[in-house]
Order: structure tokens, then sequence, then C-alpha cells
């Protein structure tokens, strides 16, 4: 197995193409022919990096490594999880995403789908239910579970930063002092998580124990790097916003945009 080759899997690839296809669509001809301003140069940026974002974490070695190094699963979690989701937030020009929310009915769904503590119980749900050993091992030696972990991560990530980073008026985010508490509570479980794989003490996913690693790494090892991963990255990235939420609101009150 060449530990560093790349994943043209055709379904990723067309995927990915329609990702950008459907956006550009969306944000531009779609938008334009119902009179509705298209999206900016730095929308369609955020956009297009995200889109390379998910390029990397699906397609480059990062997913061939993930099979047998769990630090490096880590990382294509940690892209598709919190590097991704806020991005593509920032990247819908709130006048089209309008369009697609004048459906009173649908309106009403979205807004209790998108309520902060419905998507803390459901991402939280998903991030620590996928990391049960048995679920966890499953994935790897699984394609297409492994498939449904990473839709299910990416689904989830999304509606847990919708309530951060949202631009949308209808779907507004939450006000800057709940989302300080909301943010402190989302640390909680990879910390908590990443806390418990560097210190288990053996190994916590059987699956990476009988496999050929790279760079010499013993899977105790291993797991030990993916933790701190997990903890340190991980976890502090909620604070990080926490702490731009917090000066921003303490410096300009009245005005918490997170951009």
């Amino acid at each position: 197995m060449n530990l560093y080759a790349w994943n043209f899997e055709p379904s990723i690839i067309v995927a990915l193409i329609l990702m950008l296809v459907s956006y550009m669509w969306v944000t531009g001809p779609y938008a334009r022919a119902r009179g509705v301003v298209p999206a900016t140069a730095l929308e369609r940026n955020r956009y297009f990096l995200a889109v390379v974002f998910l390029f990397l974490a699906l397609v480059s070695p990062i997913d061939t490594l993930s099979l047998v190094s769990l630090s490096m699963h880590m990382v294509q979690h940690l892209i598709m999880i919190v590097v991704v989701p806020p991005l593509i937030i920032l990247s819908i020009p709130p006048a089209v995403g309008s369009l697609f929310l004048v459906n009173r009915s649908f309106l009403a769904i979205m807004q209790a789908i998108l309520n902060p503590l419905v998507v803390f119980l459901v991402f939280n749900a998903i991030f620590v239910g996928w990391h049960m050993p048995a679920n966890y091992d499953l994935a790897v030696r699984d394609q297409q579970v492994h498939i449904l972990e990473h839709v299910m991560f990416i689904v989830g990530a999304f509606i847990s930063w919708w309530p951060v980073f949202s631009h949308q008026p209808e779907l507004p985010r939450s006000t800057p002092g709940f989302l300080m508490l909301y943010l402190f509570f989302m640390s909680l479980p990879p910390t908590i998580v990443g806390a418990l794989l560097t210190f288990a003490g053996f190994v916590v996913y059987p699956a990476y124990e009988a496999v050929a690693r790279p760079w010499g790494m013993s899977a105790q090892a291993d797991q030990e790097l993916a933790g701190l991963l997990m903890w340190l990255p991980g976890g502090l990235v909620y604070f990080f916003v926490l702490t731009i939420v917090f000066f921003r609101w303490f410096n300009r009150p009245g005005d918490d945009s997170m951009v």
C-alpha cells in the first residue's frame, strides 16, 4: 500500500465539482435572474478555499494516511469540522440565502434545526458517537461507513458553527453573551476525548494496532499525538473564537460582527 497515494475516487471528485458549479450558478446567474446581488469576490474566495481544504482532506495523501495513522485521521477530521464549515457559512450571501427561506414552513424547520441547543446536542452526539471504539474501527475498516462518518461530521459541524458565523437575517447568529457560553461548552467534548486518548495508556482503536504506520511511530505514540491534536487545536479553536467574540463585544458594544 502506497501510504502517500492520492485518492482520486470519482464520487469525491464529482461531488467537489458539483459543489463548485452549484455555488457559482446559485450565487451568480440564479441570483441575478431574481434581482439579487450575486456573491462578492470575498465570498467566492471563501467558498473556493473551503473546497480546496475539502480536496486536501479527502483526496490528498491525508486520506490515505488516515487509514493507518490516527493522528492523520484527526488532522482530516479537524479540517472538516473547524475549517471548512465556517468558510462555507461565511461564503453565503444573505440576499441569496433569503431566496430559499421565503417559505414559512421551511423557515420554521430551519429555525428549529439551527437552534443552538439543538445543534450543540446533535453535533456532540455525532462527535462522541463516532469516537466510540467500535464505531471508529468500523469506519476505518469499511469505506462506506467511513463516507457516512465524514458526511455526518461535515453536516453536524456546519450546523454547529451556524449560530457563531451566520450572516442570514432570518437565521441570525446568537448574541455575544450566549455565544461565549456556547463556545465554552463546545470546547469541552474535543478537550475531554483528546485528553482520554492522550492519557489512556493503551491502544483505544484496535484497527490501528495491526497496520504499518508512517515515520516508525508506535500505535500508542500515534494515538497520543492524535489526542493532543484533538485536545489542543481542536479544543482551543473554540476559545480563540470565544476571545474574538468577547473583545469585539467589549470594544464595540452593539457590533457583534465576526468578520
